[in-house]
């Protein structure tokens, strides 16, 4: 994800432009629901690939990516992230039904059904404009559970083997309290996987927009590690599995397992190569006095 600081004075969708450039094609800009920032769908060249994103646009007219089709491939994952995101399901002892936190653009959704069809998947999404959007340029028909993220896992004991959490709206990450995440894991069945979007890298010593939120919720799920790919943009991936014989000296042998069973991407299978591995969330360094 991205931002753009322009004016207040500036017309919607010449925020757009100026983040994607003269030549992008602007398919829809609406409002969100329950809030003052707009979502937008833009189609726009990157490294050679034509993609079909959707984004928000914050009150202080901050552009922000959630998800990306490419159009020539539409069941491929573009963020990086998302790859990541997919490794929750390696680290499950059986999964077969996964809960998805946050529709945006379906990326995650169409992914599996070409790749896993026969993995029980949930959707929920909160933001009915998502919803709209995603079945109107995102090839999204299957069912989508209109609802509170908090509430569904609140609701679903034992009910999962993989719950993913990406929920995010114009002003960054949802805010959650603690019992959410214990609910979280309580919707999971023994040898689960909690997956977590962090948007945001560390490198140079600071975190990014992920920081805070992500200090505050590590301590308070045991056993978490984290994954991010390399690079100033590259956001954090948690992963709480709870698999009492789970090593994470084991994850890369167990997800080339996986991908190789599922005939996964090499896009997905690779991702690994291009990521660090922490088992603990470092630490804010010191400010350096001057």
């Amino acid at each position: 994800m991205a931002a753009d600081r322009a004016t207040r004075s500036e017309p919607l969708r010449d925020v757009i432009r100026r983040y994607y450039g003269e030549e992008c094609k602007i398919l829809a800009v609406r409002r969100s629901g329950g809030s003052r920032a707009f979502l937008f769908v833009v189609e726009a060249m990157y490294r050679g690939r034509a993609l079909r994103t959707l984004g928000t646009i914050g009150r202080g007219h901050e552009v922000m990516e959630h998800s990306a089709m490419d159009l020539h491939a539409p069941d491929r994952l573009v963020f990086p992230y998302e790859r990541l995101m997919l490794m929750s399901l390696a680290l499950a002892e059986a999964p077969d039904r996964a809960l998805l936190l946050g529709l945006g653009g379906g990326a995650m959704c169409r992914h599996l059904a070409a790749h896993l069809p026969d993995l029980d998947a949930t959707v929920v999404e909160r933001d009915r404009g998502v919803i709209a959007l995603a079945r109107e340029y995102f090839h999204i028909e299957r069912a989508v559970t209109r609802a509170d993220g908090a509430a569904i896992v609140a609701d679903a004991a034992g009910a999962f083997d993989v719950v993913m959490v990406d929920l995010y709206d114009a002003s960054g990450a949802a805010s959650l309290d603690d019992s959410f995440w214990q609910d979280c894991l309580a919707a999971l069945r023994p040898g689960g996987c909690v997956a977590i979007n962090w948007a945001g890298g560390w490198t140079g010593g600071e975190m990014g927009t992920a920081w805070q939120k992500v200090g505050r919720v590590a301590p308070r799920l045991d056993r978490s590690f984290f994954v991010v790919e390399r690079g100033p943009r590259g956001n954090i991936v948690q992963f709480v599995p709870t698999a009492p014989g789970f090593r994470v000296a084991s994850l890369a042998a167990r997800w080339a397992q996986f991908a190789a069973r599922h005939g996964l991407p090499r896009e997905d299978r690779d991702i690994l190569q291009r990521c660090e591995v922490r088992t603990r969330f470092p630490s804010p360094r010191p400010a350096v006095k001057r």
